[in-house]
This record gives structure tokens, C-alpha cells and sequence, in this order.
């Protein structure tokens, strides 16, 4: 199964170039990774050294950082057609409903970092317009005390959700090094932490591969492909 890491931040995002963060996701077991820099530092350095890193895919995407739901939706209908993979960060109970509702966003990223989740709307939301949640476990590897514990709860109530409306689920570590790195088969294990089923955890960590194949594809009018 191919398994790749979705939400990665390469330099200047990030503290590694996106070569050095394949080499280590090749290492670890990874088909592929997606490098996702926020919108307002700007597009990853060495792109093309990245895509000479044989025996793993890297894939260059958008996150969008907004300011407000017209802010997201804007820029969200301007990027998608350049780019492979498009996502949202998250965090804000008006950003994560936004990004749910928005049928060009593939994932919505880092939404347990407020206390609120993504709620009851934005799970319909999701459900109706395809967008997968990210189980973001870089703060459960970081975090430790009553912050850890607080944004656990967070993040079992949200996992209820995702399971009552069947939500497409990613994972990552949302990582912003080559050391924030983990296996495919760590992140599984910390998933189940939160009961997970072991086969759901596998199916999140393969599911960007589909959703970049569906992207990818072409259409030159309506039940017309482009190959």
C-alpha cells in the first residue's frame, strides 16, 4: 500500500529542504510526501532537487492561510487549478466550517489547535463536499501535561464525528523537519491511541494517493477525460 505523508513544511516554511524531508520519509516507508508551505511564506526551496529523490514521490502543494470565510473561499477558487493538492489551515471554528464547505479544498489541516474542533456543521460540510480532516499527531508527540490532555479530548470528540458521518480521514505529523518525522506504522499505533481501528488508520495514511489521482485527472468537457 502506498503510503504517504500529506502535510509537510518544507523550507522556508519549515527547517529542512523538501530533498532532506524525502530522504528521511523514504527511510521511514513512505511512497510519498506532500509539501504543503503556507501561502504567506511563500513556495518551497529546491522543488527540483526534491524530485530527484528516487523511490518516493514529492508533491508540491498549497495551505491556505485566510483571514475570514470570503478570504478562504477566494483564494481557494484561484489555486485550484495549480495545484495537485490544496489545503486549508485550520484551527478557527469559522476557518474549519469555511474550509469544510468549500468543494476545492481536499483537507483541512491543523483543526484541533483551538478548543472547538470541527463541530457538528462542519462535519456535514466535509461529508457533502468530499474534504478530508487531518489527524494532525505532531502535538501529541510535542505537547505534554494538561495541554496534551485538553487537546485529546478535543480530538476524540472529533474522531466521533468523523466515524457518525463516515468523513474522509488523513493523518500526519504536520511536520517541520526531518526529526518531526515518524513511520507510517508509528502514526498508526498513535492513532489507535485515541481507538482508531487499526484498518481506518492504514486507509488515512493511503488515502492522499487517491485523492491526488483523482486530481489529476482531466476533462475536456463534461464525461470527456484528457489522458
Amino acid at each position: 500500500m502506498n503510503f504517504y505523508e500529506c502535510n509537510l513544511h518544507a523550507l522556508p516554511d519549515g527547517s529542512d529542504s523538501p530533498s532532506r524531508m524525502a530522504l528521511a520519509a523514504r527511510r521511514l516507508g513512505y511512497s510519498g510526501i506532500i509539501v504543503c508551505n503556507h501561502m504567506t511564506t511563500g513556495r518551497a526551496f529546491g522543488i527540483d532537487a526534491a524530485r530527484l529523490v528516487g523511490g518516493i514521490e514529492v508533491v508540491i502543494g498549497f495551505e491556505i492561510v485566510a483571514t475570514d470565510q470570503r478570504n478562504l473561499h477566494a483564494k481557494a477558487a484561484s489555486l485550484r487549478d495549480k495545484a495537485d493538492f490544496l489545503a486549508v489551515h485550520g484551527g478557527d471554528e469559522k476557518i474549519n466550517r469555511a474550509a469544510c464547505e468549500d468543494p476545492n479544498v481536499d483537507l483541512l489541516a491543523h483543526p484541533h489547535e483551538g478548543r472547538t474542533g470541527i463541530g457538528v456543521a462542519a462535519a456535514k460540510a466535509a461529508r457533502d463536499n468530499q474534504v478530508a480532516i487531518c489527524l494532525d499527531l505532531g502535538p501529541m508527540i510535542r505537547l505534554r501535561g494538561v495541554a496534551r490532555v485538553r487537546w485529546m479530548e478535543v480530538v476524540r470528540r472529533d474522531l466521533d464525528l468523523i466515524r457518525k458521518f463516515d468523513l474522509n480521514l488523513m493523518i500526519s505529523t504536520g511536520a517541520r523537519s526531518h526529526l518531526d518525522l515518524r513511520s507510517p506504522r508509528d502514526l498508526v499505533a498513535l492513532a489507535c491511541l485515541f481507538g482508531l481501528e487499526r484498518d481506518r488508520a492504514v486507509e488515512a495514511l493511503a488515502l492522499p494517493k487517491s485523492i491526488l489521482d483523482l486530481n489529476r485527472r482531466r476533462w475536456t468537457s463534461v464525461g470527456v477525460e484528457l489522458f
